[in-house]
């Protein structure tokens, strides 16, 4: 009887479809492609690119990383006696891009996320094609409930269609999970459906579920729970429903807001702290201002990543502190900024130090978070233009943005406590206003939309709420506002114990899967495979957001392609190879 060894991938957006590559480009080096049957599952059925790079998304959803870092790198051709994969473009090649005769002061482009998909799909399918043709692969749309180990350390998976055995190993890719409704959202849920004329979206996708509603009129009035990036697909998809931005100049992406309807405050967002995002750097001349040296980088990784001081760390502060005298000389370099007055460096680095232990630290050198949100709006702006002086807290947050691949790479799987591991997380979070900022132009449209009355902010900082019979009433500084739609668009933390996909429940009750803290994903090896007090050597791996407090740094697509899943792929070749020699001595 023929060997054969059998490895399941559940999930196959782009962290999978990485993964898999790696996966059978080292079995390939290593003369190990055969004796292998590869069971791959997506349940969407959008292989290679993923629910959240749907190619038939509405065009308004766009891609939060400009093309000019989107560096998805070619692949190379498998030239193997089991099977010959062609090779496969790098995204830019792809798209035609050519960023050595781009100038630098040309506008980043931010594309949609379907262009994206597009490519990640026929991506996939260049690759699958060869090892289906030959039996070394099978695609289910199954979806997988649940995954489970016998006594024999056999995996088996059930499905909403199937059931599969004698699985030797598995890695889980699965993204975003549906969480339980927090409290607020669960009551406005009983609420909507006692009112049949209101109407509550608990997730802000797929857009089209309220874009294509009938509820949805000019008449409406929409509140928006959060004030982030998904907020921006949500705002600009309905802003496109019923008008058109029109774009005034290309080199700041100014606009206006075009309708033939009235529209006065139909979008009413709203968050805790009523901060908006802050867009990134209109283009590479002004992004290159933020960039760290070479050294200074290699000594950030020599200093975060010690051992003995992670082990040492009671708190965020040695982080911190390798990090402030960096962004210190950046800002110190600038040649407009926020202040008055001469600032020495050292001094710009307590102030930082403060600002990242707690942001509503306040001083001359800081946007002030009291001032109204337009205003802070087109702040912002002007400096990712370039145009304005520069507060420090936006320095910070471009500087934290080129060190955060540093920051990944050197405290995932670190020394740390698990506490001081989860304030490393929240430090990391409470940047991402700025280092995972909006184009420029997105920015543009909000401040469009404010400008001709069609979105309000005056209810966006922590409103007062009522629940009444003809909707949501918000009320905030005497002035009052009642919606009848209203549209969730806080994307829910990687909690695992707040996750309720049949699949997650069903690992963590078999204690297969443990929470690395009260607040954040499972513990795995550096290799992505499963640790379990209750179960040793589990053949299963897991990569990506519910790996949260093992890793750091999950949810980019950079990051999907990223080390990790090579990592994985790796180890999961050198567990095969070693099965087939097992079995033939």
């Amino acid at each position: 009887m023929a060997i054969r060894r059998n490895v399941a991938i559940i999930g196959l957006g782009p962290r999978g479809t990485w993964a898999l590559e790696n996966f059978i480009l080292e079995l390939h080096q290593q003369d190990q492609l055969r004796h292998i049957h590869l069971l791959l599952f997506e349940e969407t059925g959008h292989y290679g690119n993923g629910k959240v790079y749907d190619t038939n998304q509405i065009q308004s959803n766009w891609i939060n990383i400009s093309e000019r870092i989107l560096l998805l790198g070619e692949r190379a051709k498998i030239d193997s006696p089991s099977c010959q994969i062609p090779a496969f473009p790098s995204y830019h090649s792809w798209a035609n891009l050519d960023f050595d005769m781009i100038l630098k002061e040309q506008a980043d482009t931010y594309p949609p996320r379907a262009k994206i998909g597009a490519y990640l799909h026929q991506r996939f399918q260049s690759f699958i094609e060869p090892l289906v043709n030959v039996n070394l692969a099978t695609l289910h749309t199954d979806k997988v409930e649940e995954v489970s180990v016998n006594v024999e350390n056999k995996i088996q998976i059930n499905t909403n269609l199937n059931f599969y055995k004698d699985i030797d190993e598995a890695l889980l890719t699965i993204g975003h999970q549906p969480t339980q409704l927090s409290e607020q959202l669960s009551n406005w849920e009983k609420f909507a459906n006692r009112n049949p004329s209101l109407t509550l979206y608990t997730a802000p996708y797929p857009i089209r579920q309220f874009i294509n509603h009938e509820q949805l009129t000019e008449e409406s009035k929409v509140g928006i729970r959060g004030f982030g990036l998904a907020m921006i697909d949500v705002v600009r998809s309905i802003a496109h429903k019923f008008g058109k931005f029109v774009t005034h100049d290309d080199k700041n992406k100014s606009c206006t807001y075009a309708t033939s309807y009235n529209l006065k405050e139909m979008l009413i967002p709203f968050s805790l702290d009523g901060l908006p995002p802050v867009p990134k750097p209109i283009n590479a001349l002004v992004d290159e201002w933020y960039k760290p040296t070479a050294q200074q980088l290699r000594n950030f990784e020599t200093q975060i990543g010690n051992t003995l001081l992670q082990q040492q760390a009671h708190n965020t502060d040695f982080l911190i502190q390798a990090f402030a005298p960096i962004a210190a000389e950046t800002f110190i370099d600038l040649d407009q900024t926020y202040g008055h007055g001469h600032y020495i460096t050292n001094e710009i680095e307590q102030v930082i130090t403060a600002w990242l232990r707690n942001n509503d630290h306040e001083h001359a050198t800081l946007m002030s978070v009291h001032q109204p949100v337009q205003k802070t709006i087109q702040e912002h702006i002007t400096m990712a233009l370039g145009h304005h002086a520069i507060s420090l807290d936006y320095c910070v947050g471009q500087v934290w943005r080129y060190c955060q691949a540093s920051i990944y790479k050197q405290l995932s799987y670190n020394a740390c406590t698990e506490e001081v591991f989860a304030e490393i997380i929240a430090l990391d979070e409470s940047t991402k206003r700025y280092s995972y900022g909006p184009p420029v132009e997105s920015m543009q449209q909000l401040l469009a939309l404010i400008k001709a009355d069609v979105m309000t902010t005056d209810m966006v900082n922590n409103p007062d709420f009522k629940l009444l019979d003809d909707g949501w009433y918000f009320s905030k500084d005497g002035k009052s506002i009642t919606a009848d739609i209203m549209i969730n668009s806080v994307l829910s933390a990687p909690q695992i114990k707040s996750v309720n996909s049949p699949l997650v429940k069903n690992m963590l009750s078999d204690e297969l899967i443990e929470a690395v803290h009260d607040d954040l994903g499972v513990s795995t090896d550096e290799n992505g495979f499963l640790q379990s007090t209750k179960a040793s050597n589990l053949p299963i791996a897991l990569l990506g957001r519910l790996a949260k407090g093992t890793i750091i740094g999950v949810d980019a697509i950079l990051e999907c392609f990223g080390e990790r899943p090579q990592k994985w792929a790796k180890q999961a070749a050198i567990n095969h190879k070693k099965y087939i020699r097992n079995q033939r001595s």
